[in-house]
């Protein structure tokens, strides 16, 4: 009997390992089934990319790996390229998704409120929608956000708001990836993220040699994208948001997905080692932030606003600040608006009782997380 109990944990235990090492691992969402039976609703001509996130794709269990079944709402992200004809299409197959006002005023009132947003209040140039489930067109409660592709672009290369570039920042679920103008970019945005990382990473006098743990360099950019965002001190967001993005089941590995060409190219540099581990989560990167050129390469990689700004302090002497300072507070300038701002939008497009609803799961589920 002893050896059976022994032969049963050391199956539970392969099995287990096998998952670990899955791209699936914790994916609570079919790719497929998403694309086939629920992006296929929405008008097709100009969609250039989808994406998925959230706790409706990856579990975001911390206490129980094997919990993996209790998927929230399904997040998803539909980039188009011609903004006006989407929404006009889109209008006559789902009206019910758009506040009375927006049906009104049609695609025109749409598309400019969704790419300009409200004068003086800049935003992220999203409009979201929060549907409850449709089971006559097989739609289950979801929230989808559209953006056009030049606006995604934009702050993809140039850090413009950070909300879906930061949203990009962490492991995704690709549905539809058509538009190479965006892969490319994307690869900016996250050789940007990775530099921005390593410099925030330096708060005090450094040493020649600093090893960058992978939980600690993966945490540090999940966070690029929080700093100074209001939800996450009102309790809109979970304290626990940032380890559960990084540290929930599969996590890691879709991290070090994600990023192992960028920091192969910064090795192939120079610039840092990195040693992984056949566990996922050891290893790391040791990089020398006392070295001048590699710090110079770093901040090469950033947007070339951030650049401009950190020169404009060097060349006027007001280098009494960090880079670390200087980076954090440009970061919270960047961030802090455009989510006050986005978020203000959604309580117009998204009509007042879905906003309440929607703010009140939200902090409801951020206030529990607390206790």
């Amino acid at each position: 009997m002893a050896a059976d109990d022994d032969s049963s944990r050391q199956s539970e235990k392969t099995a287990d390992s096998s998952r670990k090492n899955r791209g699936d691992y914790g994916q609570l969402a079919s790719k497929h089934t998403i694309r086939n039976e629920i992006v296929r609703q929405f008008p097709q001509d100009n969609l250039v990319q989808c994406f998925g996130y959230g706790s409706g794709v990856f579990s975001q269990s911390l206490s129980n790996e094997k919990g993996l079944a209790s998927a929230g709402m399904l997040d998803l992200i539909l980039v188009v390229d011609d903004t006006h004809e989407f929404h006009r299409s889109n209008l006559k197959r789902f009206p019910h998704h758009y506040a009375p006002w927006l049906r009104y005023g049609g695609p025109r009132l749409v598309t400019k409120l969704q790419r300009q947003g409200f004068p003086w209040l800049h935003d992220a140039h999203v409009l979201f929608h929060v549907v409850d489930e449709d089971r006559s067109n097989s739609l289950p409660q979801m929230k989808y956000g559209v953006v056009d592709r030049e606006d995604l672009e934009r702050d993809l290369t140039e850090w413009e708001s950070l909300y879906l570039a930061g949203r990009l920042h962490k492991p995704t679920l690709s549905i539809i990836n058509d538009d190479d103008n965006l892969l490319r970019a994307q690869t900016k945005n996250l050789r940007a993220a990775t530099a921005a990382a390593l410099l925030l990473s330096i708060q005090s006098e450094p040493t020649s040699t600093v090893v960058f743990p992978w939980l600690s360099l993966y945490q540090q950019i999940a966070a690029l994208s929080y700093t100074g965002d209001f939800r996450m001190h009102v309790g809109g967001e979970d304290p626990q948001k940032i380890n559960k993005l990084v540290q929930a089941p599969g996590q890691l590995k879709r991290f070090h997905d994600l990023y192992r060409p960028i920091l192969k190219s910064y090795e192939n540099s120079g610039l840092l080692s990195v040693s992984y581990s056949s566990s996922n989560d050891g290893g790391g990167l040791e990089w020398n932030p006392k070295d001048a050129s590699t710090i110079s390469h770093l901040w090469q990689q950033l947007p070339k606003s951030l650049q401009d700004g950190r020169s404009a302090i060097v060349a006027n002497s007001y280098n009494t600040e960090t880079g670390y300072d200087y980076l954090a507070k440009a970061l919270t300038a960047i961030v802090a608006p455009a989510a006050r701002n986005q978020s203000f939008k959604g309580v117009f497009t998204l009509g007042f009782r879905k906003s309440i609803q929607y703010a009140s799961a939200k902090l409801s589920k951020g206030l529990l997380s607390r206790r």
